[in-house]
């Protein structure tokens, strides 16, 4: 599955003045809630139980937080590009500029496979060479869009 299919250009931003994390989930889930048409404290509270087990920030710049919901029926993402950074408690314990939110169904074996191959997907994707940079120094969303649907169309 490719990330475009699950991510709409109304669900990413640049955002600025992101304090914290919890402002940082906050951002994200209220892009999902409204592809999911689930309130956005729901969505909330799926990504923050998921954070308190183990921070979604994978270093480089990068965290993907996630979860499952009981209500969705197919995957939906979102994206949120900080350029100044947010601290994320990332393995590597520097600040996430580029967040990527994923939510999808809880019930069903292939609906977690599925997650599971979205996430591996989102990592391939965001490890192009130069692509990080590109989507920090985009001067808006459909620019950044843009360059996650071509980096994603040319990704195996």
């Amino acid at each position: 599955m490719r990330l475009v299919e699950i991510l709409a250009e109304d669900r990413v931003v640049v955002a600025r003045g992101l304090a914290n994390k919890e402002a940082a989930l906050r951002a994200v889930a209220g892009l999902l809630a409204n592809g999911a048409a689930v309130p956005d404290s729901v969505v909330r509270a799926v990504l923050e139980e998921r954070e308190a087990l183990q921070s979604t920030g994978i270093g480089d710049g990068v965290a993907i937080p996630h979860g499952f919901l009981g209500e969705l029926a197919t995957q939906i993402a979102a994206l949120i590009v900080v350029p100044e950074g947010v601290p994320f408690d990332a393995i590597d314990g520097r600040p996430a500029k580029i967040i990527l939110g994923v939510v999808g169904p809880k019930k069903g074996m292939h609906a977690q496979v599925e997650h599971l191959r979205i996430l591996a997907r989102v990592s391939k994707v965001l490890r192009e060479p130069g692509l990080r940079d590109k989507l920090i120094g985009a001067a808006d969303s459909l620019t950044v869009y843009q360059l996650l649907r071509d980096a994603d169309a040319r990704a195996p």
